[in-house]
């Protein structure tokens, strides 16, 4: 729904707005774009407000609320911009984006992938130097899934933490693998690691069907508790019967992609999207509850991704990131970003981070609506999948939008919305336990290793 072209009486606008329908048809919330907030209706207008707005035509009741909460505003939208010229806005928010390389916020997300010591060190040296002025560091190691070996591992810790001490930065890293690579040899190595792994599961097993990733998911529950993120997908099993099997099995970061019918031929797309969301409902709704009885619990991450952007309350729309780490649209523009930031060295990019063909490049300066499929889409600015959304290094779902998977991904938004208004009626410092990323506290040498990685002693 495109809301901000309404013609308005004298200066007013209406805010780029999204109603939240519930089961019987009312609007009990509405999602502003603009200022990344859930506003709650009032009980009287909850069943003709997304009708008016769909219109274009409220009455008087309705524009006096919708005045009252500065949804029908005087204020202009200086920060809606999507062409690469937006660099400006950008830079206040704190955002860029490039390739494998991006920061949001306070933080720079780096994906190491380098196969030796003899490439991942300088490509280290080169993410640390992009990272003078940020407070945190969070390194992306992924191997396609492989085990890299202990020494490349033990030497990547060791430097980063070298590299980061001097500016007192927080430090943090997420090591990617499938489950067939997990022995006791590597779970017990890992504990011994300031790691946190994203265990690659493969597809959850339909009813009466054997999951072979679920000996590795166990051995490492045991030896990384809460520095496990197990990333499964989901096509003929129920999200719920996921749900239930992570609680028991003692998983704290579950992470799903959920499949469409065109890949599967299952049920019929309507009554699978009911499902998903009843599904989605139901999980939101313990984790609420479990948050307002003072316990934390298990962190389903497509949804609280979702949350954690909305927390940060900064829509980034001035130019769009690649959310899986090739070219995109707006490498040109990140690259122009890059080049205002301190001690950036242009001739460190050749073979390290950003080795693309020159037909690749040249695509990345398409400007098109075909280039940009989420330009229209309400959920832009916060959608899991979104072109829009800055780079997500720890997502794994690649797929093109399609009508079918954004109706998916859609309801994954508006589900996360609603627990983004629960959350606001939670306890704040419960909320603030259950969103505090561990990895960011202090590194320390782990026990039992200190002949090895004598290094690890960063003073933050």
């Amino acid at each position: 729904m495109q809301l901000t072209a309404m013609p308005m009486p004298g200066a007013l606008r209406l805010r780029a707005l999204h109603p939240l329908i519930d089961g019987d048809g009312s609007c009990s919330l509405i999602y502003d774009l603009e200022r990344a907030a859930v506003v709650e209706v009032p009980e009287e207008l909850q069943f003709h407000i997304a009708p008016a707005l769909e219109t274009g035509n409220p009455d008087e009741d309705l524009v006096g609320w919708l005045t009252s909460e500065d949804l029908l505003t005087s204020e202009g939208w200086a920060g809606w911009r999507e062409e690469p010229e937006a660099i400006g806005a950008q830079e206040a928010a704190g955002w860029w984006s490039l390739g494998s390389l991006y920061r949001l916020d306070d933080t720079i997300h780096a994906r190491i992938d380098q196969p030796d010591e003899e490439t991942a060190l300088p490509a280290l040296d080169f993410v640390f130097r992009q990272s003078l002025g940020t407070g945190h560091v969070k390194l992306h190691l992924d191997w396609g899934g492989v085990f890299p070996g202990r020494g490349l591992l033990e030497r990547i810790v060791v430097e980063s933490t070298r590299l980061a001490g001097p500016s007192w930065q927080g430090l943090s890293f997420e090591l990617s693998l499938d489950a067939a690579e997990i022995t006791p040899e590597i779970a017990g190595f890992l504990a011994d690691l300031p790691v946190h792994v994203r265990l690659l599961a493969g597809s959850y097993p339909g009813p009466g069907e054997v999951w072979t990733a679920e000996p590795s998911i166990r051995l490492l529950v045991r030896r990384l508790a809460d520095r496990l993120t197990v990333c499964t997908v989901l096509d003929r099993a129920r999200l719920l019967d996921l749900w239930e099997w992570a609680k028991r099995s003692g998983v704290q970061h579950l992470d799903a992609v959920r499949l469409e019918d065109s890949a599967l031929d299952a049920l019929p797309h309507p009554s699978r999207v009911r499902e998903f969301r009843n599904d989605l409902l139901a999980v939101c709704d313990e984790m609420a509850g479990e948050l307002a009885a003072q316990h934390l619990p298990v962190d389903y991450r497509p949804l609280t991704r979702i949350v954690g952007r909305l927390r940060r309350s900064e829509p980034l729309d001035g130019f769009p990131g690649e959310p899986f780490g090739f070219p995109s649209p707006g490498l040109s523009a990140g690259l122009s970003q890059l080049s205002l930031l301190e001690g950036f060295d242009s001739r460190m990019m050749s073979g390290l981070l950003l080795d693309f063909p020159a037909e690749e490049m040249e695509l990345a300066t398409v400007q098109d609506d075909e280039a940009f499929p989420c330009r229209g889409c309400w959920a832009r600015h916060i959608c899991n999948h979104s072109s829009f959304v800055a780079s997500s290094l720890d997502g794994e779902d690649s797929r093109e939008p399609s009508d079918e998977r954004c109706t998916l991904w859609r309801t994954e938004v508006e589900v996360a919305l609603r627990f983004y208004h629960r959350l606001a009626h939670t306890d704040p410092i419960q909320v603030l336990r259950f969103f505090e990323e561990p990895a960011r506290e202090p590194i320390t040498p782990p026990i039992g290793r200190r002949e090895d990685l004598g290094h690890l002693k960063a003073p933050f």
